[in-house]
């Protein structure tokens, strides 16, 4: 008999129903020529055994054994899945899989993904006893018609690749069993500020960091209401900044989870600056502290999507704040530990009790009382999983910023590995472009593409998605003029006038004395090149930008040799997909309902971002870190 092919995922909408319905409906050969009628003593299955496989956490495999007309003996195989949740259901699936002699069986409430896979798997397994073959998409009928990136060296180099320190085999020989209230894994902004926070609440804190050193990557902290913003008279109208919130993650975030951030993030800031020490004098905000010494909106106008004016600049280096910092821990009686990875969490009875972390003797399990605190930071150098969680074009990076090399992505492993549930994929990442001046931009056609006054991440987004992921900005003789033009409270804050003319016109730069002699190094067609200029030149000669709605006031022309063209490409600073949380930061099992014990903060949390970082919602990231920081030290203490 010929096999009849159907898709396989017809076949597993319509066949989890049992194997007499499949008779029934006229499928097997054992039907009589009358469609209407059956034989139930005929033929139904191929004898024999027969192995379907499915994704569940990890791999489920259902082996199932077929007499002509029963299935006679069930094996479900879920060694892959968390051992508490798929491990534990996998008996009970198998004893359903054989009373109902069909997939078409309940799953097991907690344990969805173990219970769908088994079904699908099961599935399988009754259709080639069916002889019923199910068609899979072969690889090459997948096509991509995007052309590809011309430069992934980012994620590709070996020297991006950290060490990853999740063991995912269970650990059961310790060199010593240590009791705390709380475990923080990770010595970022984010684990600084929770294990302060707790030893302040009179909590027995020990903070692990797999580093040798503790990180604070930036001199800024966001807030709306702090006592800086106070300072300088700025007021923001909240609603509009989460409507802001909310349209940038496509409304893929938690919307309590950012109303929990407007909440408390002004307290927490205030707390943060009080460690710090220094006088409110000499605090300017990010806008405010260079040029425009009197720019007090809330938003910077000009830009498409608004700039918020919620960042602080703070009057000292980073180095000088983890000095800091890390003296307050100190102080707060926390013992912490450097290079001493956390490895596994510990869970019974569906709770986590505790962590496993790695020291040069040996490991050492950590039982907590109150909790474990997932700061581990993101996973920059885990090209494994940079390739499996996020956007092939959002890879196509010069590099990244973020030089821990630390951070490869155990805080989220070991928590999937007890169940916890992921943003969905693709995770976005926390783009720049090389660039940070609104300078024109064309890309390889020599065309411009976009309003280069927008959001960093926008205009990332929109290099990237040019082909080859990449574009030349372009000034000439009058670049320093050029500058004057495009200087704001947003475009002019991070360095002096001076910077930014260096860079546009270094020996990176392709220098010509014609735009056609230009075009020809840049690669890029001339005519269109040409055109793309004059008709630049003549809107700014209108004061409008009528293709793209850059900002009048800040247009300038391009029209005094030599000219300039220099190369450019998105780059990272970090990755911003992590654990799904509730607005009290505990982890999400796949199930929606919190995981006990399990705390995540930092760029190891999700629940906020998604497609993007929302860059114009300026400061955000340094600044959740320390208010959820702050915040679960408050949660703990309560339990």
């Amino acid at each position: 008999m010929e096999k009849e092919k159907v898709s396989r995922r017809q076949f597993l909408r319509n066949t989890a129903i049992g194997a007499v319905g499949v008779a029934a409906a006229g499928f097997l050969g054992g039907c009589s020529s009358d469609a209407g009628s059956t034989n139930p003593g005929a033929a139904v299955y191929k004898p024999g055994t027969y192995t379907g496989t499915a994704k569940g956490m990890g791999q489920v495999t259902v082996t199932m054994t077929f007499s002509e007309t029963a299935i006679t003996d069930v094996k479900v195989d879920c060694a892959n899945e968390t051992a508490e949740i798929g491990g534990a259901a996998a008996s009970g699936l198998q004893e359903a899989l054989m009373a109902a002699q069909s997939a078409e069986i309940d799953g097991v409430s907690g344990a969805t993904m173990t219970s769908d896979a088994v079904k699908e798997a099961a599935a399988s397994c009754i259709n080639q006893a069916l002889g019923i073959a199910v068609a899979a998409a072969e690889p090459a009928d997948i096509h991509n018609p995007y052309p590809s990136c011309e430069d992934l060296s980012a994620v590709n180099a070996a020297t991006n690749s950290g060490e990853v320190a999740f063991v995912s085999a269970p650990i059961t020989d310790f060199v010593r069993t240590v009791n705390v209230d709380v475990l923080v894994c990770g010595q970022g902004p984010a684990g600084m500020a929770s294990a302060l926070a707790c030893a302040e609440k009179g909590l027995k804190v020990t903070a692990v960091e797999k580093g040798k050193n503790p990180t604070w990557r930036s001199a800024t902290m966001g807030a709306f209401n702090d006592r800086i913003h106070k300072k300088f008279g700025v007021t923001f109208d909240m609603k509009q900044w989460l409507d802001d919130a909310m349209i940038n993650c496509s409304y893929r975030g938690s919307q309590e989870i950012y109303q929990q951030y407007i909440n408390t993030c002004d307290e927490a800031v205030n707390w943060f600056l009080d460690k710090l020490a220094l006088k409110d004098e000499e605090y300017f905000l990010t806008f405010n502290a260079g040029d425009f010494r009197d720019f007090d909106a809330a938003y910077d106008e000009l830009s498409l999507s608004r700039s918020w004016n919620t960042s602080i600049n703070i009057p000292i280096p980073a180095p000088e704040i983890i000095a800091v910092m890390q003296q307050r821990i100190a102080d707060a009686g926390v013992e912490v530990l450097f290079n001493t990875p956390v490895v596994q969490l510990v869970r019974e009875g569906g709770k986590v009790t505790g962590a496993v972390v790695k020291t040069e003797q040996g490991y050492v399990k950590y039982q907590t009382a109150k909790g474990v605190v997932l700061a581990t930071g993101g996973y920059e150098f885990n090209p494994v999983k940079l390739n499996a969680c996020c956007r092939p074009r959002d890879l196509a990076l010069s590099g990244w910023m973020n030089g821990t090399k630390t951070n490869t992505g155990d805080g989220h492993e070991m928590a999937k590995a007890v169940g916890a549930m992921e943003d969905e994929y693709p995770h976005p990442l926390m783009l720049d472009p090389q660039q940070l001046m609104p300078f024109l931009r064309v890309n390889k056609s020599g065309k411009r593409f976009t309003a280069e006054y927008e959001a960093y991440n926008h205009l990332s987004n929109a290099i990237q998605s040019q082909p080859g992921a990449y574009d030349y900005y372009i000034v000439d003789a009058n670049c320093p003029a050029i500058v004057d033009k495009i200087w704001t409270p947003s475009s002019g804050c991070y360095a002096p006038k001076e910077v930014w003319i260096a860079a546009a016109t270094s020996d990176k730069a392709l220098v010509a004395n014609t735009l056609e002699e230009l075009a020809g190094k840049m690669g890029v067609d001339v005519d269109a090149f040409a055109a793309t200029i004059k008709r630049w030149n003549a809107m700014c000669e209108a004061g409008e930008d009528t293709d793209f709605h850059f900002p009048g006031k800040m247009m300038h022309k391009i029209d005094t040799a030599p000219f300039y063209a220099t190369k450019e490409m998105a780059e990272a600073l970090c990755t911003a997909g992590g654990l799904q949380i509730t607005p009290r930061s505990e982890v999400m099992a796949t199930d929606g309902q919190a995981i006990p014990g399990l705390y995540a903060i930092g760029n190891v949390s999700g629940s906020m971002f998604s497609g993007t970082y929302p860059h114009n919602q300026n400061c955000l990231s340094h600044s959740r870190c320390v208010t959820f920081g702050y915040n679960v030290a408050k949660t703990l203490a309560a339990r």
